[in-house]
């Protein structure tokens, strides 16, 4: 799809603080081996876009050492390929302008200079397996000006979202913002095809006009003024924007028909490779339905839990319904349940850590417990 331009904002809200101030969104761990940026950047290569812009979060030193070249995505070309996009201004760090729509407006020259037909615009909040030449081709066949992506949900979704009113053909009629989205309402996933030259004059429009600050307002005002469809994703989605969605959305992953949707389909979901050695159990060691990463040593019990890579787990420890970051030691005898414990923590030995499923304990990094 080389008639397609990628552009991933990574300048989300952190709605996860309790774990990180200073981590962006895009760069948290999540199912034992992967960031949340990993999603929108392999959907992305996996329907053959060759340029990518990463619109780059203030705090991006854990983004840059993660993606790198982005050899893994196969954007280590030396024509098109990955494209950073940082903050460039001295005011854009002392002074941050509330929304999106500048980040876009001082980035436009990247879309110009792409020379595409199509701009494939995305964030870095949700985990799915989306497959953009199905999006591409609904796009054309109702010759769209702009394609939205949306879930429909199976059950109330907590948290700020937009929502979309459909017909059967998928063309939008409504789009509005909500506090709450409802079971069976249209989520908005903030996945957006469109035109190259359309995203130009909107995105000029909207910086020098004022009346709006997010590119979601700009697309919610046009609803009746331009030919906007939705396309609905069958498959797992689920919005990252709170720790109750993200330590729901982990532990999803769980459950085997969630994990070969998201990770065993033909299109895979690409990561920056590690070469550690295969995770240990030691003669004591009991193991069920859990995610374990490699480097970890295992000799207590792990139970509905996620490890990933470099995890300790000491003798007679009980690891239950959480999920433990890299380079964690759990000590001798302590008790885990409902935890999320980032990474290079110590658990001290006979220590006991319970939150609950709708409230997880939150263990912050360089913090003892």
């Amino acid at each position: 799809m080389s008639d397609i331009l990628g552009l991933i904002n990574l300048q989300c809200p952190n709605t996860m603080k309790e774990l990180s101030e200073k981590r962006p969104l895009a760069s948290e761990p999540f199912g034992a081996k992967f960031r949340l940026m990993d999603f929108a950047l392999s959907n992305m290569v996996n329907a053959g876009i060759d340029t990518v812009g990463l619109i780059l979060p203030f705090h991006s030193r854990s983004v840059l050492d993660h993606v790198r070249s982005a050899k893994e995505w196969d954007l280590a070309r030396k024509q098109h390929g990955l494209y950073y996009l940082p903050m460039d201004e001295e005011e854009e760090v002392r002074n941050p302008q509330e929304g999106d729509i500048y980040s876009y407006y001082k980035n436009l020259r990247y879309v110009e200079a792409g020379q595409r037909r199509y701009l494939l615009l995305s964030g870095c909040d949700v985990v799915a397996n989306i497959n953009y030449e199905e999006v591409l081709h609904f796009h054309r066949k109702h010759n769209a000006n702009i394609t939205l992506v949306y879930k429909k949900q199976d059950a109330d979704c907590p948290g700020e979202g937009y929502v979309l009113k459909t017909k059967a053909n998928g063309h939008v009629t409504g789009m509005k913002k909500a506090e709450g989205v409802k079971k069976d309402e249209n989520l908005f996933l903030g996945a957006v095809l469109i035109d190259c030259e359309l995203f130009l004059r909107m995105i000029r429009r909207a910086n020098f006009g004022g009346k709006w600050k997010f590119f979601n307002e700009v697309l919610a005002d046009n609803v009746d003024n331009l030919r906007i469809f939705g396309f609905s994703v069958k498959g797992y989605a689920k919005r990252i924007n709170s720790i109750d969605s993200y330590f729901q959305s982990s532990m999803d992953m769980l459950k085997l028909d969630n994990w070969r949707e998201i990770f065993h389909q033909d299109n895979r979901i690409y990561t920056k490779i590690k070469d550690e050695a295969p995770a240990k159990y030691m003669e004591e060691a009991r193991v069920t339905n859990s995610l374990v990463a490699n480097g970890c040593i295992i000799e207590g019990t792990v139970e509905n839990s996620i490890l990933f890579r470099k995890v300790r787990v000491g003798r007679n420890a009980v690891i239950r319904n959480s999920i433990i970051m890299q380079n964690t030691n759990i000590g001798e005898d302590a008790n885990l349940n409902y935890v999320i414990c980032d990474k290079d923590r110590d658990i001290q030995p006979e220590a006991v850590l319970e939150g609950t499923e709708k409230e997880p304990l939150c263990v912050i990094k360089h913090e003892v417990r």
